[in-house]
């Protein structure tokens, strides 16, 4: 009697640890998609005893991936994940270390585009210097880096990758223009007019014009009298506004989170938070997991992101605000921490704890960045169950 098949749904079982044994035998997502798809493909045409379903299928997806093998050792997407990572948040510091003749070499080649031998005439050097700057860049990496986060970096991206994320990190070292210069500028290039515009009698040719200039200028008269007479009236413009407190503000909000774009590993969640111009690090959290971020709105004109986890260990939800010193001093006038909570963290791995009601917070800081984490579990646990980046 024939051993009984493996079912459709038993050889499906298999198929999260099969994903990921796919994806440490190829180089990135759609090719461990294609090997598992190849697999399966065998597996529904031709069932194994369902017995041996799980070995079978292992088995059948290393043949596939030695029928697949290429000279080189694939690339680990993961490898490049977290290569991409590390370089999008030391990249700024590596740069503020070289000179400013090997910043402005990058800028010009790699952001601008200019060829070497362009950049060379304007900087008035020869074309060798943009090598230098390059090399002075990964000395300054090797620098700011442990040795195995730097082989990560070497080995998982490609000088090409590299020289895409200079134009993002140049970005937080040099701030865009002010809004006032850009308003001045057009005011310069909307005023050149011509000297027949400027003769006073134009305006006023036409009879019709005549009487339009005259009610303009009985309306202007009366807004300004109106101006002075408001002028004597006692001052009853209202007191401003105390700055709000940044955690009490933190936590009003955190009851009325939802997820707002679903991202479950943090590498694919730093890559979309670098995408809205905040560089920061997804916190490794034990028995927590990340189900998406959403965004919350501190004030009328300025939201953060925040990182939503299921929180296994209490069954709720775990909301980490994400916040930074620059932003703090930006809206320094609006809303604050309080300098107490500031001292307390000014080391890493130094946590601040607060409790709220049935709300407990939990303060940290990792390089230039704030978390403020808002919890109806222990705070204290939690903080044991954090882990920094190496």
């Amino acid at each position: 009697m024939n051993p009984p098949k493996a079912t459709p749904r038993a050889l499906l079982a298999h198929l999260d640890e099969l994903y990921r044994l796919a994806q440490l035998l190829t180089s990135d997502a759609d090719a461990a998609a294609r090997l598992v798809r190849a697999v399966y493909r065998e597996a529904l045409t031709s069932p194994p005893p369902a017995e041996q379903a799980r070995t079978w299928l292992v088995a059948r997806l290393l043949h596939h991936a030695r029928l697949a093998e290429t000279a080189d050792e694939p690339v680990l997407a993961v490898r490049r994940e977290l290569a991409e990572s590390i370089l999008s948040r030391v990249l700024p510091a590596a740069l503020a270390l070289l000179s400013a003749r090997d910043r402005l070499w990058l800028y010009l080649c790699d952001v601008l585009t200019l060829p070497p031998e362009t950049a060379a005439a304007l900087l008035e050097d020869a074309p060798e210097g943009y090598e230098r700057a390059r090399a002075a860049l990964r000395t300054a990496l090797r620098r700011y880096l442990t040795p195995g986060q730097f082989a990560l970096l070497e080995f998982g991206l490609s000088e090409e990758q590299i020289r895409s994320h200079l134009p993002q990190a140049l970005s937080r070292l040099l701030q865009p223009p002010p809004g006032s210069l850009r308003t001045e500028l057009l005011n310069l290039s909307g005023g050149e007019v011509t000297g027949t515009d400027m003769q006073p009698h134009s305006i006023t040719r036409h009879p019709a014009t005549r009487a339009l200039v005259a009610v303009l200028i009985v309306l202007l008269a009366g807004l300004l009298g109106w101006l002075a007479w408001q002028g004597t009236r006692p001052d009853r413009s209202p007191v401003p506004a105390r700055p709000s407190d940044l955690i009490r503000r933190s936590v009003e909000l955190a009851a009325s989170l939802s997820v707002e774009q679903p991202l479950t590993r943090p590498a694919e969640a730093e890559r979309y938070l670098a995408r809205q111009g905040w560089r920061v690090v997804v916190p490794d959290i034990a028995d927590a997991r990340l189900v998406g971020l959403a965004q919350a709105p501190v004030l009328p004109d300025l939201s953060v992101p925040v990182l939503l986890f299921e929180d296994r260990t209490s069954g709720r939800t775990l909301a980490v605000y994400l916040y930074s010193y620059a932003l703090l001093d930006r809206y320094r006038d609006r809303i604050t921490l309080n300098p107490d909570v500031l001292r307390q963290i000014e080391e890493e791995q130094h946590f601040d704890l607060h409790v709220l009601g049935r709300q407990q917070v939990l303060v940290w800081r990792y390089r230039d960045d704030i978390y403020v984490a808002v919890t109806e579990g222990d705070a204290a646990a939690l903080r044991e169950r954090i882990a920094f980046p190496s």
